[in-house]
């Protein structure tokens, strides 16, 4: 699959895949005993028909067509400049929708297990193990290095999936914003 050059995300690249689980379970004859299951919504909504005469062939987009965004693109009189160490309540009040936010600082990272513990600890009365207030969480996990990586990529998680912790965890928490992908 790797070989393929889908990449991350279906936008190109060296890795689709870094694990693959077969289990078998009962089926019926006609059923496929293997299933290639994406755990990203981006690639839950890849679609594409399988006619029968061969497996499928999936180009990688051609990186000539991508705009070249670096530092000077991001016109620096449009950009609100957000130090996540110094930030307040009423910085957080003054953003508009649609607005370009240049982070600079620190920034906790939680994914699902993370919320539900926190969760679990606040209804139980208990202290959490960091302190959130003034802080912003940015729903990303760790994704296993592959190849020569010392260190793997950040693996952003749709937040609709975080969506039953959020009003507690703003609520009781301290916590100023939470950052997360469509």
């Amino acid at each position: 699959i790797n070989a393929l050059g889908i990449g991350a995300q279906g936008l190109g690249g060296l890795t689709t895949v870094v694990d693959v689980k077969v289990a078998t379970y009962p089926t019926h004859a006609a059923s496929k005993p293997v299933a290639l299951i994406p755990q990203c919504a981006a690639n839950r909504h890849l679609k594409f028909t399988l006619d029968g005469s061969g497996s499928i062939s999936l180009q990688p987009p051609d990186l000539r067509e991508w705009p070249d965004i670096g530092a000077n693109e991001l016109n620096p009189a449009g950009v609100c400049r957000v130090n996540l160490d110094t930030l307040t309540k009423e910085e957080t009040a003054s953003w508009r929708c649609g607005e370009t936010l240049l982070l600079s600082g620190k920034m906790l990272t939680g994914r699902d297990a993370a919320h539900k513990r926190m969760v679990e600890l606040i209804d139980a009365g208990k202290p959490l193990p960091v302190d959130l207030r003034g802080r912003v969480i940015y729903y990303v996990g760790p994704v296993r290095a592959v190849r020569n990586e010392v260190v793997g990529p950040a693996g952003p998680t749709t937040s609709s999936r975080l969506d039953d912790f959020t009003d507690k965890v703003l609520a009781e928490t301290g916590l100023f914003a939470m950052v997360g992908k469509a």
